[in-house]
């Protein structure tokens, strides 16, 4: 890890050549879309530099005009500003992959349901398409020059190509996770502490 003594100048650097990711990163699950706008202002003002997004969150268009108009304001780079996107459930198939990771790039709104349920209102899950077959789709976009690195979000890898930079999972004293935290520190992964 870069030294620093400011915990929001601090980088962590990603397995693979992919860079650096900010130690401290702000989460983006706003359900307003005015609140999100503003409070992602407010944080790149901050000095935040990581912004960590998902498709579900259905707001990456709301992050996306802040970090926009924070950039275009001047004094802060392009290349500073590392942002975390998460692909949903329902786009788990790997033909659904690259057109999910696009429109997240173009801060649109999949025009699809992301949270399918059936009449009894459970979520359904397409049980024909495995992880594996996601991170591979995943991989290709590493391959192709799309994003830099990619991650696991409360998920652990097995026979991968490429190693996961960053494992985000929910992690706290009454979850402490410390074998996966084990696990990464031997692998070269970062492990990213999700807080909910």
């Amino acid at each position: 890890m870069i030294e620093s003594s400011d915990l929001r100048m601090t980088r962590i650097p990603l397995n693979h050549g992919a860079g650096h990711m900010p130690a401290l990163g702000f989460g983006a699950l706003i359900p307003d879309a005015a609140v999100t706008i503003t409070a992602t202002r407010d944080a790149l003002e901050a000095g935040f530099r990581h912004f960590d997004c998902a498709e579900r969150y259905g707001n990456e268009r709301e992050v996306g005009r802040a970090l926009h108009a924070g950039l275009a304001a001047g004094g802060i780079a392009r290349e500073d500003i590392f942002v975390t996107t998460k692909l949903w459930n329902s786009n788990h198939r790997p033909e659904r992959v690259e057109p999910a990771f696009e429109a997240s790039l173009d801060r649109l709104q999949p025009g699809d349901d992301q949270d399918p349920r059936d009449q009894n209102g459970n979520v359904l899950y397409d049980h024909d398409v495995t992880l594996l077959d996601t991170w591979k789709a995943m991989e290709s976009l590493v391959d192709h020059g799309k994003c830099r690195a990619i991650g696991l979000s409360d998920i652990n890898y097995e026979s991968a190509r490429m190693k996961p930079a960053v494992v985000q999972i929910e992690a706290h004293p009454y979850l402490p996770e410390t074998e996966l935290l084990e696990f990464c520190k031997e692998k070269g992964v970062v492990f990213c502490l999700l807080h909910r």
